[in-house]
């Protein structure tokens, strides 16, 4: 598979500023809107990415020669940086043409018009366009490191070492971001409950800090209610939920590579629900975006 790797902004859609923006990342232009805001929006059946290499795209190393102009059949995969860190896949296009210099679109739709945008360096048809939803951009390439992405945003991963990231690429895009249902009758029942040994990275909390930040919201609300939805357990469950209630840290400790130091104001009391659902997404939500949910 011929494959390629081009950085830009995180964005939720790239289809348009109309009610998204880059967040973090990308190439800009005078109005400070990235390029690659419209690369998954569809222009008569076409996608058209925008990456800001270094200079041209070196396509002869994707097998061609130094004289071609383009090469097609490439698979191009999109990253880009999540608020927890590092590099995210977020989408690809299959069977895409690649241009060694950046190309004008001419007969511009109205889209692009009003996004400012004009050049590009990657054209494939919209059904060979996948972006991923933002909870299922999981998949972390490793970067400045041997065998990963660079500083460059184009990425060739020709190196013997970057074989391993690759053939984890590969099998997201082969196995899409839907994964197949079992075959129901098969499942209707299944052993369970045989007792296993497994081993694995737990990353340690402090009890202390736990009981200190209820302390501080009982001595400040007189109630262990959610930041984010108002449940109260006490309220709802009487004296069995006295005093309970789940405590959230704002800095996720799983992305921490070394232990770090936690302040009561880097806590949040929280419900049960509320705390899986911020944990769902990746990466993770913030109580206000939570509340903006609930509240809409």
């Amino acid at each position: 598979m011929k494959i390629l790797f081009c950085n830009v902004g995180w964005m939720q859609k790239y289809n348009g500023i109309q009610g998204d923006s880059i967040e973090r990342g990308g190439s800009y232009n005078n109005n400070e809107t990235g390029h690659e805001v419209c690369n998954f929006s569809s222009v008569r059946g076409r996608v058209y990415g925008y990456v800001q290499p270094t200079g041209q795209i070196k396509i002869e190393k994707l097998g061609v020669k130094k004289e071609d102009e383009f090469i097609s059949g490439v698979t191009v995969v999109w990253t880009a940086g999540p608020e927890t860190g590092g590099t995210a896949v977020v989408g690809w296009y299959k069977n895409a043409t690649v241009y060694r210099d950046y190309q004008a679109l001419e007969n511009r739709a109205k889209l692009q018009k009003e996004n400012g945008l004009n050049h590009y360096w990657v054209m494939a048809l919209a059904d060979d366009a996948t972006l991923l939803p933002l909870d299922e951009r999981t998949l972390l390439i490793p970067r400045a490191v041997k065998g990963g992405i660079g500083q460059s945003n184009v990425w060739y991963a020709d190196s013997p070492e970057s074989k391993k990231h690759v053939s984890r690429v590969i099998k997201l895009i082969e196995r899409g971001f839907l994964e197949e249902l079992p075959d129901i009758d098969r499942y209707l029942s299944g052993k369970e409950g045989n007792p296993r040994l497994v081993t694995h990275l737990k990353r340690e909390r402090s009890p202390k800090l736990v009981k200190a930040k209820k302390k501080e919201a009982l001595k400040k609300t007189g109630k262990l209610c959610c930041e984010v939805c108002d449940f109260d357990f006490k309220a709802t469950y009487g004296e069995i939920g006295e005093g309970f209630c789940e405590v959230h840290h704002l800095k996720q400790l799983s992305k921490a590579d070394v232990e770090v130091k936690t302040e009561l104001k880097d806590l949040a009391v929280v419900c049960s629900n509320c705390h899986r659902i911020i944990h769902k997404q990746n990466p993770m939500l913030k109580l206000e975006q939570l509340r903006r949910v609930i509240n809409k």
